[in-house]
């Protein structure tokens, strides 16, 4: 399951989610990236007891022997050094594979991923990023998508503090691979662009973005609409991929916030016109209708900036010129009509808002536009 692709404009309704798809068999499991995790409990460890502070060298290789003994024992003496030693192997054993199995997570997402109270969600939230690289649909979509849009949405469990913290984990996880060619690095990509879109319609609730954090998810919005070269909308065996939809979910809630400013209004929907322009196809896993939900967003702004709009519109009608000026080519076919798919999507939104501050600039705009092209 996953994300919906038209989500009302209000912040409390988050549908994430798509129709369930059969779990077929998953390929080999990719590698996926340390969580950070594992970084936290080594720190941790070294703090553990100041008189026996492990040496850095000592905590950033593999606790290996002679280290230990080399620094441990002209200090302590034999005894107490194989004491404390004893004392901590379990946890370092713990810490060099500190994952939690498949089962584990299955059970939490039978509990509707509701943990014990008193318990600490922040390691299991940064856990849950590495399974969004999975090219197993039901690790990557069915749990580690869904238990992070609880933990951060639906049921909140993570302090402001915490959110950034799992922002800031997800960032260069969205752009680990970006303008490559089709690879399994679209998973871990699309689906932390997805998970991010959640953290935005949190931050529509509750703000705790800072400026500086706000500008640069909306320039990883911008530069991985761009930039996205694996189009892949549902892969057979791998489920979703949906790379574009994803990253239109996080324009979308990023149009929504008082933060935007008017040059940002104008680069989102300059990429968004850049995307259907450059595809070199016509979207057919829903792709479309979710970057129209974005330029929606945009529109029902009361301080929406129609500028950027009207100069795509009027480029549009020139492409439609040339299209239909001589010999057809198809692939001048196919760029206009990718866009003309995106903004039916976008008309059909508009007119069926009938509220009394429903967008006029943008809606009267669009109905030239479409007058000019019958």
């Amino acid at each position: 399951m996953t994300s919906a692709a038209a989500i009302p404009r209000g912040t409390d309704d988050l549908l994430f989610g798509r129709p369930q798809c059969g779990q077929e068999e998953a390929d080999v499991e990719t590698s996926l990236p340390q969580s950070g995790h594992l970084r936290r409990l080594t720190e941790a460890l070294s703090h553990q007891r100041r008189d026996v502070m492990l040496p850095r060298a000592a905590t950033s290789t593999a606790f290996g022997t002679s280290t230990l003994m080399n620094s441990w024992l002209p200090r302590m003496g034999l005894p107490l050094a194989m004491a404390c030693l004893v004392s901590i192997a379990p946890q370092l054993a713990r810490g060099a594979t500190d994952t939690h199995a498949p089962s584990f997570w299955r059970a939490l997402k039978e509990k509707e991923f509701k943990v014990a109270k008193g318990t600490a969600v922040l390691p299991l939230a940064l856990e849950a990023t590495s399974l969004l690289g999975s090219t197993d649909p039901e690790l990557r979509d069915g749990i580690g998508y869904e238990a992070l849009a609880t933990w951060i949405y639906h049921d909140p469990r993570l302090s402001p503090a915490e959110l950034n913290e799992l922002r800031v984990a997800l960032v260069p996880n969205a752009r680990q691979g970006l303008g490559g060619g089709e690879d399994a690095s679209l998973f871990l990509r699309s689906f932390s662009d997805l998970v991010l879109s959640v953290l935005a319609a949190q931050d529509l609730r509750t703000s705790f973005l800072d400026g500086p954090a706000f500008n640069a998810l909306v320039d990883l919005g911008v530069q991985s609409l761009q930039e996205e070269r694996d189009l892949r909308g549902y892969v057979p065996r791998k489920g979703w991929g949906h790379a574009t939809a994803h990253c239109a979910d996080l324009l979308k809630f990023l149009a929504r916030n008082p933060r935007l400013t008017r040059d940002q209004q104008t680069r989102m929907v300059e990429s968004i016109a850049r995307r259907l322009q450059t595809a070199g196809q016509v979207f057919t896993w829903g792709e479309d209708a979710r970057l129209a939900a974005a330029l929606s967003s945009l529109a029902h702004r009361p301080d929406v900036d129609p500028a950027p709009f009207e100069a795509w519109f009027k480029s549009l009608r020139e492409e439609h010129a040339r299209v239909w000026t001589g010999t057809l080519e198809p692939a001048l076919y196919v760029r206009e009509r990718a866009q003309l798919n995106a903004l039916s999507e976008l008309a059909a939104d508009l007119d069926s808002d009938a509220s009394p501050e429903r967008p006029q600039a943008v809606r009267v705009a669009l109905r030239a536009l479409r007058a000019d092209l019958r």
